[in-house]
């Protein structure tokens, strides 16, 4: 079976398509062969291409028009920050080409139906949006013991975490996420991550009740050594999220995520999943799942009294960093057309209407 070929939009040294996509897709295993590069200018992405070791012959542009109507190309990937992504990937939805996009998929739930609408419209046969937390391996494990009856009937869930970004703090290349406008903050990227991971488990919500504040309406802009590049800049956007709702099933769920680092020494994750003959409690290092995994799962059955310590799946590419794990997961998935898990604009669609409803109840934002 030939490769299927890709053109990437965003693509620089040390960046998250760099660290988390190019060690699956450069890989002997890879069922992808990187065809294009596009990034601000042809200079940029030839630099880019040169740098991380693509191999000759790479097309490089500086323009997201040119990589959508390039024909060898049968998948654009998308990863760039989130307020450039509706401008990003339109042109090659125009043309029908199949899309992969980092999440969030757009700035706000208007970007994402249109291009959800854009996607239907001209045929696209494929889109896939990055929330790859359901693709975790303490996900496939929790799908294993909770179907085993372990714990018996899940009645609560209960999250407490913190998102890393959202504190006093942002870094001198993320300033956007200052901005609530900008669609990217501890709500939409941390906070939504977190929550498809747990709903990928538990279950879609039936009702929600939500509270978001910033408790930090000025911060610091920092260089990567910590020096303060400017001071006192307004954020809109909220470091506090509080969710709680029912789900489907009838559990009811809890989760808090704050922006900022944990408190030290301990983790920044605690998810605990609470039934009638058992509770399981997991821990991490952040909200962020997808990327860092998690460092425990253990079972405390009522029956035994006794705590368990559980083992994760290993499932397929085991071997890599969760952040490089997950996003390959992904891209297996594409290349298999297996659906079940992946997921759609048609799903990040729903997600972006969580958001909104979640808005709609906090009018200060």
């Amino acid at each position: 079976m030939s490769p299927i070929r890709i053109g990437i939009i965003g693509l620089s040294p040390g960046a998250w398509a760099a660290n988390a996509h190019l060690p699956y897709l450069q890989s002997s295993g890879s069922k992808f062969k990187i065809v294009a590069v596009c990034n601000s200018s042809v200079e940029s992405a030839a630099k880019s291409a040169k740098d991380l070791g693509l191999a000759e012959g790479v097309r490089t542009y500086g323009n997201v028009q040119d990589i959508a109507d390039d024909k060898d190309v049968d998948l654009v990937v998308c990863t760039t920050r989130v307020d450039r992504h509706y401008t990003s990937i339109l042109p090659s939805l125009k043309t029908g080409k199949d899309v992969f996009v980092e999440w969030p998929l757009g700035r706000n739930l208007e970007e994402a139906k249109e291009l959800l609408n854009v996607a239907k419209q001209n045929n696209v046969k494929l889109t896939a949006v990055g929330l790859q937390g359901r693709f975790e391996a303490t996900v496939e494990t929790l799908k294993s013991v909770l179907s085993e009856g372990r714990i018996g009937k899940v009645l609560s869930t209960t999250i407490t975490s913190q998102g890393v970004i959202g504190g006093p703090t942002e870094s001198e290349t993320q300033t956007y996420l200052t901005d609530r406008t900008h669609g990217a903050s501890v709500l939409t990227i941390p906070t939504l991550h977190l929550l498809d991971t747990v709903l990928e488990v538990l279950g879609e919500f039936s009702s929600v009740q939500s509270l978001l504040s910033n408790q930090r309406p000025v911060v610091k802009i920092v260089q990567a050594d910590g020096s303060v590049v400017k001071d006192n800049v307004e954020k809109t956007s909220p470091d506090h999220v509080m969710i709680q709702g029912t789900l489907k099933s009838g559990a009811v769920l809890s989760a808090t995520v704050r922006g900022g680092a944990p408190f030290k020494g301990t983790p920044g994750l605690e998810w605990r999943i609470y039934g009638e003959k058992g509770e399981i409690r997991i821990t991490g290092a952040h909200a962020c799942i997808e990327i860092v995994g998690t460092t425990s799962f253990e079972l405390h059955s009522f029956d035994t009294d006794e705590v368990e310590n559980i083992e994760l799946e290993k499932g397929t590419f085991a071997e890599m960093a969760p952040i490089t794990r997950n996003v390959a997961r992904i891209y297996e998935a594409i290349a298999a057309g297996d659906k079940s898990v992946l997921c759609d604009f048609k799903d990040a669609v729903e997600r972006h209407e969580f958001i909104e409803n979640v808005y709609d109840q906090n009018p200060s934002f």
